[in-house]
């Protein structure tokens, strides 16, 4: 057994901290849950710093930090576009889809498809959320969290301990969820979200300083030779500013705009200002994430050459954060990355729970939307995904590359749900049988991407079957189609195509027609109107994010510091 990765004052300060986190929202649980919507949507009284904090704190977890981190230790900030491309799409979520959802009062981001199109589409798309969110987002949580904790404490992730912590780490974390349902987690979240900033910001600006300034990590270059502080990279680089700009924007879209996780805080806000400029604010929070999740990636990468080591990428953040931090520090900075996890298990499990209580519970049994009946299923519903989650994330061991897999997975997926809404929103003749012809055809086309992407010689053999013989994706179409992001773009023109020629042939019946009147007259609803001042302060927000996001994104390219 190896010894204490930290001090026993940090150790103190981490359990403290959840003891804290747990009794908040446990406090919150007595005091303010007196229904389904006070449990779902925290009683659509929250205000815009507490949207936009969980917003940011549901979209940051142990992938950001560590995987992210570890990305950037091997290959420089390029994945640091997944959070500019995240604050992009926080911004298209306020401006182009936020009246919608809330003129309509959804309860749920998939029940939009039954009121723009039918009740086969919102719960077909309903199912895959509550799929995706358990195995990609709860369960691999709590899993990174183990490892992460495990390591700190000198213990080696597998067997009984791995098992021990993540069960300890899911009931820390069900419990106040379990209790206190989304204004719990909200309200935590916010709390959590100033340690998980300050902790990143504090390792990163320790770290500049330990390595001999920023001058000894500004000249710093990949592998390949080219720089690691670029944004901004050839179409041939696995994000080629062509991925980035059709592939990448298509995932962020479907994440950040369409997702129970994050609709579920926005239709939580006490008025439509409070909604979108808390999607400003977890804008700039995204931002703010590339400083404090990939180039601490570069520092670490700049530190440990120096000192001879070598590390196996996902430790680099972690082990960056163990040689810098001051005693105490370290024990802070450790509670927000620890948060970070705690986050999205408890994001995920309040979003499941809503989809199987909302979607699939209340279409069945009516009375299950009175307010206290929803409360008790949304608990039950809580507690069995918890359970499941606990039970499925030490399986997550036995796989390799984790977050590529789930990023190629949500690349595959995303493309038929993006093409389905966007067309809900802005065309006026999609229909229900173009919306499932558009959804079927998505999941065909994932398909044959997996197979393309991790089996090639499988889908080379497939076309020569075709009369293609000596054709070959790799050899021929190396540089575009083995990219998952490419491979997206392309799924979601071919669904476009699909949702356009099937929309137009099979035209639509007086009650989809009265459907599609329903959703554009819910964008014009004067009932959630913002005022004169509260528009001019949005209108200045926006402004605002679009010069920081330009400035940014100018200083880490060829045309700034790279």
């Amino acid at each position: 057994m190896e010894s204490l990765k930290i001090s026993i004052l940090d150790l103190l300060i981490i359990v403290s901290y959840f003891i804290g986190v747990v009794y908040l929202g446990i406090w919150i649980s007595k005091k303010k849950i007196k229904g389904g919507d006070d449990y779902f949507l925290a009683g659509r009284q929250m205000t815009w710093p507490y949207v936009g904090a969980s917003l940011f704190s549901t979209n940051i977890s142990s992938q950001q930090f560590v995987g992210q981190a570890g990305l950037a230790f091997v290959g420089g900030i390029a994945v640091g576009t997944f959070q500019m491309i995240g604050a992009l799409s926080f911004g298209l979520l306020a401006v182009f889809f936020l009246d919608t959802y809330r003129g309509l009062k959804l309860y749920t981001s998939p029940e939009f498809f039954e009121r723009r199109y039918n009740s086969s589409t919102r719960s077909l798309v309903s199912g895959v959320n509550v799929i995706m969110i358990m195995l990609a987002t709860v369960s691999a949580a709590l899993y990174a969290g183990a490892v992460v904790t495990l390591t700190l404490l000198g213990q080696s992730p597998d067997g009984t301990m791995l098992w021990t912590t993540v069960i300890i780490l899911g009931v820390l974390t069900g419990s106040y969820t379990l209790l206190g349902g989304l204004q719990a987690v909200m309200i935590t979240d916010f709390v959590q979200n100033i340690l998980l900033i300050l902790g990143g910001l504090l390792t990163l600006v320790i770290g500049i300083t330990k390595v001999g300034g920023l001058d000894a990590i500004i000249a710093m270059q990949t592998p390949a030779g080219g720089s690691m502080w670029s944004l901004v990279h050839p179409i041939g680089h696995e994000f080629g500013w062509i991925s980035i700009l059709t592939g990448v924007v298509i995932l962020g879209i479907h994440g950040h705009c369409t997702d129970q996780d994050y609709i579920q805080r926005a239709l939580s806000a006490r008025s439509s200002y409070h909604a979108k400029m808390g999607a400003i604010f977890a804008a700039f929070l995204k931002i703010l994430a590339l400083f404090i999740c990939a180039i601490p990636g570069v520092v670490a990468a700049k530190l440990f050459a120096d000192m001879g080591l070598q590390l196996n990428q996902d430790q680099a953040y972690v082990s960056l954060m163990i040689e810098v931090l001051p005693m105490g520090f370290l024990g802070l900075a450790l509670a927000g990355l620890l948060a970070a996890i705690m986050s999205s298990v408890d994001s995920g499990l309040c979003a499941a729970s809503s989809l199987i209580t909302i979607d699939f519970i209340a279409k069945r049994d009516k009375s299950a939307m009175d307010q206290d009946k929803m409360l008790k299923y949304g608990r039950y519903t809580i507690m069995a995904l918890l359970i499941f989650a606990i039970l499925w994330a030490p399986f997550i061991q036995k796989f390799k590359g984790l977050f590529n897999y789930l990023m190629l997975l949500w690349s595959l997926l995303a493309p038929p749900v993006v093409v389905s809404v966007l067309a809900g929103l802005f065309y006026k003749k999609a229909n229900s049988k173009g919306a499932v012809a558009t959804i079927i055809t998505g999941i065909v086309l994932g398909l044959v991407g997996f197979i393309m992407l991790q089996r090639p010689d499988i889908f080379n053999g497939i076309i020569s079957l075709f009369g293609a013989d000596g054709f070959s994706v790799r050899d021929d179409f190396n540089w575009y189609f083995l990219n998952k992001f490419n491979v997206s773009f392309l799924i979601t023109v071919a669904c476009t195509i699909v949702m356009w020629v099937v929309s137009e042939k099979t035209g639509q019946t007086a009650e989809e027609l009265a459907q599609v009147e329903a959703i554009f007259e819910a964008r014009k609803s004067k009932d959630d109107q913002m005022t004169p001042e509260e528009t001019k302060k949005y209108q200045y927000a926006l402004i605002a994010l679009g010069v920081f996001w330009v400035s940014v994104l100018v200083l880490f390219s060829p045309w700034g510091i790279a």
